[in-house]
C-alpha cells in the first residue's frame, strides 16, 4: 500500500540531531500548535512528531524536511494510525474528568462519549448501552454544535439539574422540554465544546475506546470492545 508523501523544506540554519534539538527546532516553527511528543520514527532518520489534536507528522533531521502522510508496513498496517492511537491514549490523561457528566457504575467499562441530545444516533447508542449486559461507566461530554438552536438548552438542563442522571433520562428517554438553566451549566457546556474541538469531534456520537475515537453508532465495534474488556478483567 502506497501513500502520497509531501515533503516541505524548512529554512533551518542548524541541523537538529537529538530529540531535544528536534523539539526546540520545531517549536520555533510550529508557534500555533503545541508539540506533545517527539520520538524515533518507523524509518531510520525520521522522527515521529505528535502535535496538538493527536496529529502525527514526521521530521527528517538529515534533510531538514517535514513529511505529511501515512506510513504502512508490508502487511498493510498503518504505522501512523498506531502512533495516533498512542497519542490519543496520552491525551486521555488531560481530559477534564471533573467537568464531565459521569453515569453508570464506577467499576464499569469506561467509555468517553461526545453526545448531542438531538442526535438520533446518540439516542440509539443510549438505548444500546442501557440494554448492555456489561456495566459501562459513561464519561459524557456534550457536543451541541450540530444542533445549536435546540441541543445546548437540553444539555444545560441536564448539567444544571440536581439529579443529573434523572435529568438525562428525561431528555434522552422521555424527550421533555428543558427548563433548568444556570451559569455553572453554561460554563461547563463551554468546557465540553472546547474538549470537543481539541479532539476534533466532527459528528455524534463520537466514542473514545481505549484512546481511539470511533464516530457514529457502530454497534458491532462497541459490542466487541465491551466483550474484550470483559475478558481482560
Amino acid at each position: 500500500m502506497i501513500s502520497a508523501i509531501l515533503l516541505i523544506a524548512l529554512s533551518i540554519t542548524a541541523r537538529a540531531t537529538t530529540i531535544e534539538e528536534v523539539k526546540s527546532t520545531l517549536a520555533a516553527k510550529f508557534t500555533n500548535s503545541k508539540i506533545h511528543d517527539v520520538r524515533p520514527g518507523p524509518i531510520d532518520g525520521l522522527y515521529e512528531v505528535t502535535l496538538s489534536g493527536a496529529q502525527v507528522i514526521y521530521f527528517s533531521a538529515e534533510n531538514n524536511a517535514l513529511v505529511f502522510g501515512e506510513i504502512y508496513d508490508l502487511e498493510g498496517q498503518s504505522l501512523t494510525a498506531e502512533a495516533i492511537a498512542r497519542a490519543n491514549r496520552l491525551r486521555l490523561e488531560d481530559l477534564p474528568y471533573d467537568q464531565a457528566l459521569i453515569l453508570g457504575p464506577e467499576n464499569g467499562v469506561p467509555i468517553i462519549e461526545f453526545t448531542d441530545p438531538d442526535c438520533p444516533y446518540c439516542i440509539r447508542y443510549d438505548e444500546f448501552i442501557r440494554d448492555s449486559a456489561v456495566p459501562v461507566k459513561r464519561v459524557i461530554f456534550f457536543m451541541t454544535a450540530i444542533h445549536p438552536q435546540t441541543a445546548p438548552a437540553k444539555a444545560q438542563h441536564i448539567l444544571c439539574s440536581e439529579d443529573k442522571a434523572a435529568a438525562f433520562d428525561d431528555i434522552y428517554l422521555r424527550r421533555i422540554q428543558p427548563t433548568a438553566t444556570c451559569d455553572t451549566g453554561a460554563e461547563q457546556l463551554q468546557i465540553h465544546a472546547d474538549v470537543s474541538s481539541q479532539w476534533r469531534v466532527q459528528g455524534t456520537p463520537t466514542l473514545i475506546l481505549d484512546g481511539s475515537p470511533v464516530t457514529g453508532f457502530r454497534e458491532e465495534v462497541i459490542a466487541n470492545y465491551l466483550a474484550n474488556k470483559t475478558k481482560e478483567s
